[in-house]
């Protein structure tokens, strides 16, 4: 069995690898953080001393990075690779970062296949359950040889274009909905408890009306209503960005868009370290209460 490579071993990138192991599949792995590694290493992965050399070692490699300008720098570092051939760029990144780096790679006959990863909840947890797909595009030929291997980790694999950029642009319409869905839930649920309803009856009444969304059946029940805001806000506010540079770059209106990327730099701004699921505090303070369960 050939040997597969993994750049970027965090929350989503070791839960993908990890699962790429578990299939029985060869995996070299390089990651710049040392715990990421030893994690890998103690899961039976090859630690390599760099991207280069893992895109030195493998035909086929898995990137995913926590920011564009980081996906980028690896981009740069791996273009003169001796033996990768294709690359699955995981990371989200907007269509413009992910075609810049199709058209760059592409200069050292490297293809690229935009491959995001959604549903996954934040990595490990969503992954392990088989909750996640990959939204992927480019050319048929390298996704013919590609999604095997995607399907080995989830059934749910979806080809949304022939072009690199065209999954990301998938990728950033599903995170503006789903941001969308909890920032109209949160505003909504606190009007609910100010009025004296009860947060976690008011939930359940919701999952079974048609308000229901991600929101009301994911985030508050797992996470706002324990109160464990762990996931960091900004990551909702780089996806909202992403979004709206892309409808912006595209001239069409936003003001949905606009609204909710107002109140995210709005929180993010007050505490740069708050929680994901924490924007829920925007509408609390001034109401004065607290959507607890």
């Amino acid at each position: 069995m050939f040997e597969i490579g993994f750049i970027g071993t965090g929350a989503l990138g070791g839960a993908l690898a990890r699962k790429l192991l578990q299939s029985g599949r060869r995996l070299t792995i390089y990651d710049a953080d040392p715990k990421m590694r030893q994690r890998m290493a103690e899961a039976g992965a090859t630690v390599a001393a760099s991207a280069r050399a893992v895109a030195d070692t493998c035909e086929i490699a898995f990137v995913c990075l926590p920011a564009p300008a980081i996906s980028r720098a690896v981009a740069d570092e791996i273009a003169g690779a001796t033996r990768l051939r294709i690359l699955v760029e995981c990371s989200t990144l907007g269509v413009k970062t992910m075609r810049d780096i199709a058209d760059h790679l592409a200069q050292a006959q490297i293809a690229v296949l935009d491959c995001p990863v959604t549903g996954a909840a934040g990595g490990s947890r969503g992954v392990d359950a088989g909750t996640f797909a990959f939204v992927c595009a480019g050319p048929n030929d390298i996704f013919a040889r590609i999604e095997p291997l995607l399907r080995s980790l989830t059934e749910r694999v979806h080809h949304v274009g022939t072009e690199p950029g065209m999954a990301q642009i998938a990728k950033v319409i599903n995170n503006a909905l789903s941001i969308t869905a909890l920032t109209v839930s949160c505003e909504a649920i606190v009007m609910g408890v100010k009025a004296g309803l009860n947060p976690g009856a008011l939930i359940d009444a919701l999952n079974d009306g048609s308000g229901r969304n991600s929101a009301t059946s994911d985030k508050f029940p797992r996470s706002i209503l324990p109160r464990d805001f762990a996931s960091p806000m900004s990551i909702g506010v780089k996806d909202m960005q992403l979004y709206m540079e892309t409808i912006e770059a595209m001239g069409l209106p936003a003001p949905i868009g606009t609204a909710v990327m107002d109140i995210w730099n709005s929180a993010y701004a007050e505490n740069p370290k708050r929680g994901y699921n924490s924007i829920v505090e925007y509408f609390e303070r001034p109401a004065g209460v607290e959507v607890k369960g």
